[in-house]
Parts: structure tokens; sequence; C-alpha cells
């Protein structure tokens, strides 16, 4: 099971060792005279004085620096509120960053649904066609197109933190979660941790062409992934849309997808690599420790008990336990 830790190194500071001829007794006095001088700077009327000068310019600071970026986000200015975020990100208080980066995820779901409109046009689909091989990226197309169009509609997605996904012969933009990571040391542990869940999505997507295009194993882990962040953040800003994509995912480990059902058309029997995936993951992990893996440990039992096929019973109980809405 994937597991990922954030550490933080402390680092260590060595003094050499030398002879001293102060007596104890004097090192105590000079200890207590050198505090006794700090505590009387700091609360001299001048140190006060300076210290909140400080404040009050670096937070004057961090606030322009994102009413900067707030200006381009709200003009639509992708590009440009992308690049100014990349570039003083760390001018800012670890808050302001987490809602800076999250207004951005705002602002690229809001503008997602225009840009894929544009590349519905079928001069678009024809000229990425034209030019595309499996797993190409925006640039790949750009370098390989002579539409000077086309380039600067894919440049402009592109910068706009968008990426080139393509399903039934169909090529259009979505979100490039992995783009996030580069802020993921600037904002709140929820949303580092949220940023490497949709990455994983935006990296692989789990279904493509009706079919899930996942190993089963894989999608067990994803699921713990989210299953943890909804324990660890309940009250995260993002909890909601983790919980649908969990969701998503409960779905599709009890009743698969149309081209890859859990269980096969014609024999009712399950995946073979459903079977071996599943209990797999049940071997290596410790299902008390999961309400997900509990459930999945119920079913695969079950399933067990019905020579691995889709009775009444069993669909009863995936029913019962993940209905269809």
């Amino acid at each position: 099971m994937d597991k990922s830790w954030t550490n933080k190194n402390t680092p260590i500071v060595y003094k050499s060792r030398r002879k001293t001829t102060m007596t104890i007794a004097a090192i105590a006095a000079l200890s207590l005279s050198i505090q006794l001088a700090s505590v009387a700077a700091a609360r001299s009327p001048s140190a006060t004085a300076s210290m909140q000068s400080a404040a009050a310019i670096s937070g004057t600071a961090s606030t322009k620096t994102v009413n900067a970026f707030e200006a381009y986000l709200s003009k639509d200015q992708l590009p440009a509120a992308i690049a100014y975020l990349k570039a003083h990100i760390g001018e800012v208080t670890t808050s302001q960053a987490t809602v800076m980066v999250l207004h951005l995820e705002n602002a690229l779901k809001k503008r997602l649904p225009v840009i894929q409109k544009r590349f519905e046009q079928s001069a678009v689909q024809s000229g990425i066609g034209k030019a595309y091989k499996r797993g190409a990226t925006f640039d790949d197309v750009i370098s390989r197109t002579k539409d000077s169009n086309l380039k600067a509609l894919l440049k402009e997605t592109r910068d706009s933190g968008y990426k080139l996904e393509t399903a039934e012969g169909f090529y259009y933009p979505v979100i490039d979660y992995a783009a996030f990571r580069t802020y993921s040391v600037s904002v709140n542990p929820d949303i580092d941790d949220y940023i490497a869940i949709m990455a994983t999505e935006s990296d692989q997507p789990k279904v493509k062409d009706a079919a899930l295009v996942i190993g089963y194993q894989q999608l067990v882990n994803r699921a713990l992934a989210q299953e943890r962040f909804l324990a660890k953040y309940a009250y995260s800003n993002r909890a909601p849309h983790i919980r649908n994509l969990f969701r998503s995912y409960e779905l599709l480990t009890f009743y698969g997808v149309n081209n890859t059902p859990l269980f096969e058309y014609g024999s009712q029997k399950i995946q073979p690599n459903a079977l071996r995936g599943y209990n797999g993951m049940l071997a290596w992990n410790n299902a008390k420790l999961s309400p997900y893996l509990t459930k999945l440990q119920e079913f695969m039992d079950l399933v067990a008990d019905n020579e691995n096929r889709l009775t009444e019973e069993v669909e009863k109980f995936r029913q019962s336990h993940y209905p269809i809405r």
C-alpha cells in the first residue's frame, strides 16, 4: 500500500570543544546579564516599534502579492496568474499561499468548459489528430503541426494550466494537477495531500473509453489514500471533492464499468485480475484499520462462498452497501 511521509529535518550544529578558564559562576553571571539585556532591549519602545513596523511592512508586501495574483484571475489571465504565482508564492504566508492555490484551481475549473468548447471544432480535432501520437503532450503536437492557429490555441491552453487527453478518438484539455506539485511545499498539509491525490488522477485517469485502465491493486491503493485523507482532514476545504472521488472508487471497486464489469457478462464470474488483486491487497493490509477494506473483505468472502460468481446474494450485498443512485 502506498504511503507518503513528510519529514522535516532540523539542522544539527556541531560545536568544537575548547578549554575555558571561566568558572561556572562567571558563566552563569554572564548568561544572566545577557538575558536581562535582551529583555530590556525587547521591552524598549524603539525595539517594539521596530518589530511592529517590520511586521506591518511584511504583511503589506504579502497582501500586495495576493492582490496582484487575484487581479490576474479576475481578468481571466490564467497564464499570467500561473507565472506570477510560481515566481512569488514564497513571499506570502502558508495560509495565503493555500488560498491562492485553491483560487487558481477554481479558476481553472471555471475556464475549462470554455476551452473545451474551442476544442470541439472540427478543424481543431482534425489538426490534433494529424499530429498526435499515443501519449503526446501539447508540446509534442505543437512541434509537429504547421497550423499557426492550432499552435496558438495549444500554447494558450498549455500555459493556462491544462494538459492534453484523448478518449474514443476525441481530444480535449483537462486540468494538469501534476503542475500543482510545485506549490506543495508552500500550502497547508491537507492541500498538499489533496494535490498528491489529484495529480495521481491527472497523471493516469482510472477510466477511459468506459474501461478500467488501472490495475485493481492500484484502484484499491488510490481508494485507501482518499479514505485516509477524509479521516485526517474531515473539515478540509477540499474534503467534499475527495468524498465524491472516493464514492466513485467505491463503485468502481464493487461494480466496475461498462467495458470492464467486475463480473463478466456471460459467465457472471468475477474478473480473474480483480480476484487476484483484491485478495492480494487484503492479504497485505490489515482490513480492520480501514472501513473500506473491511467491506471489501466481507464482499470477497461472500463472493468466495458463491463460487466467485455474481449471485442474488452477492448483488444484494453490494446494492445494500453501495447502491447506485
